[in-house]
């Protein structure tokens, strides 16, 4: 179910003109959605591990995605609600160790499903929901593979209460679902199973759905069970159950341990000079004593060439010696603490609306939202100024516009479809930009 969470007439504001203060920091004892994960977690690192989150918009709440999913332990994360279109890149939103394998909603805003799966762990893509005019239901099939096990994973997102997918989705698991060992499914279905009407009814699957409370609890609504675990073996279910996630929407976060253990992720080491640990004293002393006039004597230019980087090199392999490099997913640099410290705060504030929907409790929430989010962008953008337009390198510029998909595509073209007279028009009409000179502004 949609609503809105993002109130478009926020004024943006600076961090350092904020005169707020905060006047109970004892929300600040009270556990996050990160560590209600490391809780469930901890104990279960030989398992398949993964959450179901209604995200109501990745790019509106992808702060809030990498302060809660860093857990080591956590292998898949199944979204509805992902609110991404092509206009906006992968690489944008992309967590560390993870690959976006995403269904974009195409025709109307909103909806759209995606799953986030470690990057070492091999799947292939077995069928996903055709977007087009007419709404309907949403879903991500996807192959992983265990050793020499194979587990259907699926991501289902039914966007109304009165879209008739019963048959399909039947249809859809009687078609997958005997190819595999092991089936999952997690989404968000919109049939309240605390309810005994004719749409729950309607819902049938040769799958097992493990039992929840209620997963949706807008105010001033009743709570509702929308929110689904389906799984091929009851034995394989190590651990399930769900947690509030107030920081993405009223939805609750569900979570699974399933007994397949996934494939060790392999550290990339990368073989790196070490440039930090020079004695420049030192350096300089070596290089006034090289005796170049093996240079100067040789025969040949290849032949100075070759002399002159190897005394060269071995100046590199005293004062800058190869080592191993461990590469590490760190998280976001702009994910400060103080970000961090606002999120809780507008987490608790929402939380108490929740549970009290008056208009005193709707306004703190309102604030607390609009602080950490103008707080959140100030960050990222001074990141992104004393990071990349700062230490004016072109290079780190056009890596940083790349990752925001801007710049070159690489397409696949067909030679065999190739017009001379269209190759002729392209390159006569072509756009050349000469100056980019400065960035004044990052949204």
């Amino acid at each position: 179910m949609i609503h809105n969470n993002d109130d478009p007439s926020d004024t943006f504001y600076s961090i350092s003109s904020s005169n707020e203060t905060d006047s109970d920091d004892s929300f600040l004892s009270l556990p996050s959605l990160s560590d209600d994960l490391d809780a469930q977690f901890c104990d279960a690192s030989k398992n398949f591990n993964l959450i179901h989150i209604n995200a109501q918009s990745i790019p509106a709440h992808f702060p809030d995605m990498l302060a809660s999913f860093q857990n080591k332990n956590l292998h898949a994360i199944l979204v509805s609600e992902s609110w991404l279109k092509p206009c906006l890149p992968s690489t944008s939103f992309c967590l560390p160790g993870f690959h976006l394998i995403r269904n974009d909603r195409l025709s109307r805003p909103g909806g759209g499903v995606a799953i986030y799966l470690r990057s070492h762990i091999p799947y292939t893509v077995i069928d996903f929901s055709q977007q087009h005019n007419s709404p309907g239901a949403e879903y991500f099939f996807i192959e992983v593979l265990f050793s020499n096990t194979k587990l259907l994973l699926g991501v289902f997102y039914n966007p109304s209460l009165t879209i008739d997918y019963f048959l399909s989705f039947e249809d859809l698991l009687e078609k997958f679902s005997p190819l595999f060992s092991h089936t999952i499914i997690m989404g968000d279905f919109n049939t309240c199973l605390l309810k005994n009407d004719s749409r729950t009814s309607r819902f049938t699957s040769n799958l097992h759905i493990l039992p929840l409370s209620a997963t949706h609890a807008f105010p001033n609504c009743l709570p509702s069970l929308l929110d689904l675990i389906l799984v091929s073996s009851i034995s394989h279910v190590e651990k399930f159950g769900q947690c509030v996630a107030t920081a993405f929407s009223y939805h609750n976060l569900l979570f699974l341990s399933y007994k397949l253990r996934p494939p060790k992720a392999k550290r990339k080491i990368l073989m790196r000079r070490n440039f930090n640990g020079i004695d420049f004293e030192s350096l300089a002393v070596d290089v006034s004593n090289i005796d170049w006039s093996g240079v100067h004597d040789a025969s040949s230019i290849d032949e100075k060439i070759n002399r002159f980087n190897s005394l060269i090199t071995q100046l590199y392999d005293k004062h800058a010696p190869i080592r191993p490099v461990r590469l590490k997913h760190l998280p976001a640099p702009w994910l400060t603490d103080e970000v961090k410290r606002l999120q809780k705060k507008r987490n608790i504030a929402k939380a108490k609306y929740r549970l009290d929907p008056n208009g005193t409790n709707r306004e703190k929430y309102r604030k607390a939202r609009n602080r950490c989010n103008r707080v959140c962008r100030d960050e990222h953008q001074r990141h992104i100024y004393k990071s990349v337009i700062e230490e004016n390198d072109s290079a780190r510029v056009w890596n940083f516009l790349k990752s925001l998909g801007v710049g070159k595509q690489r397409r696949d073209i067909n030679s065999q479809n190739l017009s001379l007279n269209l190759l002729n028009q392209h390159f006569s009409s072509s756009v050349t930009f000469d100056n980019i000179t400065k960035f004044n502004t990052i949204s």
